[in-house]
């Protein structure tokens, strides 16, 4: 025959509760921490493999001072190997200095002094006055010159050369007058002739020139120039 049970005692029942509801919490922190897990899996986690990588930033000068010229490229540099300068020319001479200007106390010479002869007219007639006039021009740089009455004369002949008349047959060719001519400067001396013949020594029987063609010579010094025609019409 059985024997009907006990009943236990009140401990017992306590115990059983108590590993019940422990139970029940851990199954709870079970389900939680499951369901955790597969959500996690549907979100990359930073730094994980396979997650996009942020993005580089935007390049920026670099303050690295350029290499110096001295030393060779880096291999694989696309940079040129700088070219060394170009080889200094030497210093170009000064130009000589000019002469200085010639002095013009200095003597013209007889090739840059010109001596021509002109007329107030190129024809007049029998009995008439012409006037006639000696230029003397420096054709070089400022000089001296003695333009004086001793060195001036105005002569007068046929076409075919005969002497007919100087100012200086019956004029004193004297004395002397030094004078500075510029470049280009120009000096004329006129005459008021009257017609006649003349001779050296100045003789009494001068005549009237003949109507016909002439020839005006100038001289200053030992230069003569060239002679101006003109003609006597009757």
């Amino acid at each position: 025959m059985i024997e009907p049970k006990a009943p236990r005692p009140r401990q017992v029942y306590l115990r059983r509760r108590i590993m019940a509801l422990a139970g029940a919490v851990v199954a709870v922190f079970a389900l939680a921490w499951g369901l955790t897990l597969l959500i996690g899996r549907g979100e990359p986690e930073v730094g994980a493999a396979g997650a996009p990588e942020p993005a580089a930033p935007p390049p920026t000068e670099s303050s690295t001072p350029a290499p110096s010229t001295s030393g060779s490229a880096a291999p694989g540099s696309s940079t040129p190997p700088p070219s060394e300068p170009p080889p200094s020319e030497p210093p170009s001479e000064p130009p000589p200095a000019s002469p200085p200007p010639p002095d013009p106390k200095e003597p013209c010479p007889d090739g840059t002094t010109a001596v021509t002869a002109e007329l107030t007219a190129p024809s007049f007639r029998v009995g008439q006055r012409p006037g006639l006039r000696l230029v003397v021009t420096n054709n070089g740089p400022a000089c001296t010159r003695d333009v004086g009455r001793g060195q001036r004369e105005l002569a007068v002949t046929t076409a075919a050369g005969e002497r007919v008349w100087s100012i200086n047959d019956c004029s004193a060719a004297e004395g002397s007058k030094p004078r500075v001519l510029l470049t280009g400067e120009r000096l004329t001396f006129d005459v008021t002739w009257a017609a006649r013949t003349s001779a050296p020594g100045c003789p009494t029987n001068r005549s009237p020139v003949p109507a016909g063609d002439y020839r005006l010579f100038p001289r200053l010094g030992k230069i003569i120039g060239a002679p101006a025609p003109f003609t006597v019409a009757p």
